[in-house]
């Protein structure tokens, strides 16, 4: 990095250029250890959906390498299709994601419903179900709620009396 220390070099750049070339030596680092092992070796030990995540994140880590790449070099990357290949990773990765959120669900334990449902429902002494015959007779007359009477009343003001009306008869 002895370009930094030249002296035609702005002093105010000098700490964004060093970051800058830290954080380029480390993704040298990952991108020299990805490409050491083998891929065939890499998925062979990983699930298919550790393989998913690990494609995706490598492929959009590449596109997005290659646009920044574009743009140091003075070509605009939203010309050649670039874009259209990040959405479409994008869109892969949040389907992985998808995936991955259905196994993380909770599952129904079918046993233990059947259980629930089983203690829930109602069953006499003798094993038999109670029919609604019985229900009926429980309930007394004064617990029934009855709906009001369908009659409307009018009001006459001049006789101050209520009269009905002959639809309501």
């Amino acid at each position: 990095m002895e370009w930094v220390t030249n002296k035609d070099f702005p002093q105010e750049m000098t700490a964004n250029a060093q970051t800058l070339d830290s954080a380029l030596s480390e993704m040298e680092a990952v991108v020299n250890q990805l490409i050491s092992m083998p891929l065939s070796e890499a998925h062979s030990c990983m699930k298919p959906l550790e393989r998913a995540k690990y494609d995706t994140a490598s492929v959009y880590a590449v596109t997005s390498l290659f646009w920044a790449y574009m743009k140091t070099q003075g070509v605009d990357p939203k010309t050649n299709g670039l874009p259209k290949e990040l959405e479409r990773v994008k869109n892969v990765i949040g389907r992985t994601k998808q995936i991955a959120d259905k196994a993380l669900a909770p599952k129904l334990d079918v046993s233990a419903a059947k259980r629930f449902i089983r203690g829930g429902l109602w069953e006499s002494k003798d094993g038999e179900k109670k029919d609604d015959a019985n229900l009926d007779s429980q309930v007394r007359e004064e617990d029934v709620i009855k709906p009001p009477p369908n009659k409307r009343i009018r009001f006459d003001e001049d006789l101050n009396s209520t009269q009905l009306t002959n639809a309501e008869r």
